[in-house]
């Protein structure tokens, strides 16, 4: 086993505290350093693609959860096969058909809502947060790389790029992660948040802050976190042994305690919420959407306005 890896990790799934309690306790375990570069999945896709190119990948592992990009650095033949013993509950349709990724993790975008306002009557539907009482109240997160398109594509998909024009047209703050967008609605500085991230929303209210969330029973769009190790990587064996431990009870056991879903069937959900089977996801066809990723993005800018990576 080698002394050291790199892992190139995605802020907005895999937050600082759970980043730090995964590392932290893997190391513990067999004295292997880790060393990870946290940023958006564009991002940490901009960096492995470009490290490509210049023929020096520093990374072992790559995590994200933007699996349009998993697939295209396969296609470039960035990403090595390996099937883990530790995956075999992952669902045949949340992992690459040549073990090239394998989904890691599930983050649902829901309505948090600072329930000191809106406790008496709370969102439900993504359509409420139309309504007019909610304009100059709304809150949602993207980084000028686009990262929260894939959600809100998601919800244009599935209900139409109306519900996105009448959800711009009541003038939403767009701060740049989901954590910041918790932070707002903690403050009362807004009062509705739209696709956030459930597993920061779940760790606001546990904590005890004046916020509450909800998953819209119409739909939920999820997200896959996925990894894959690299192929060509200088540490090999540290970097199978990472994955392993990362996809098997104990390297789970720490996700799910940081509120998120397992991508693994056999793992119960985050204490206090419901069960994957009890939602109603919607999920993204990764593919269509890497193929008119630009025309999506143009859109995107074109309703919400500011950069989204295009």
């Amino acid at each position: 086993v080698g002394s050291e890896m790199c892992i190139r990790d995605r802020y907005t799934s895999l937050d600082t505290k759970i980043v730090d309690s995964i590392i932290g306790s893997f190391t513990e375990k067999y004295g292997i350093k880790v060393e990870y570069f946290r940023g958006g999945s564009a991002d940490v896709t901009s960096k492995v693609l470009a490290e490509a190119d210049a023929g020096r990948l520093q990374a072992d592992i790559v995590d994200a959860s933007d699996v349009a990009a998993l697939m295209l650095m396969k296609e470039r033949g960035i990403l090595k096969p390996y099937r883990s013993p530790a995956t075999e509950t992952v669902p045949a349709d949340l992992r690459d058909s040549d073990d090239c990724w394998v989904a890691d993790r599930l983050t649902q975008a829901i309505i948090q809502y600072n329930a000191e306002e809106m406790g008496a009557n709370p969102p439900a539907t993504w359509q409420d947060l139309t309504a007019p009482e909610y304009k100059g109240r709304l809150v949602f997160f993207s980084s000028s790389n686009g990262d929260g398109a894939p959600r809100l594509y998601t919800l244009a998909q599935h209900f139409g790029w109306e519900l996105l024009e009448q959800l711009a047209a009541n003038d939403p703050m767009r701060v740049q992660t989901p954590q910041l967008v918790t932070q707002v609605l903690e403050s009362g500085e807004r009062g509705a948040g739209f696709a956030n991230n459930d597993n920061i929303a779940w760790r606001s209210k546990l904590e005890g802050k004046p916020t509450d969330f909800v998953y819209p029973a119409e739909g939920v769009p999820t997200e896959l976190g996925a990894v894959g190790l690299i192929e060509g990587s200088s540490r090999p064996n540290a970097a199978m042994l990472f994955y392993d431990w990362w996809m098997g009870d104990e390297g789970q056991a720490l996700l799910v305690e940081g509120g998120k879903y397992s991508s693994r069937t056999d793992l119960a959900p985050p204490k206090g919420s419901p069960p994957l089977g009890e939602l109603n996801l919607l999920v993204l066809d990764y593919a269509e959407y890497q193929a008119n990723r630009t025309d999506i993005l143009e859109r995107m800018a074109d309703t919400f306005g500011g950069e989204w990576g295009v």
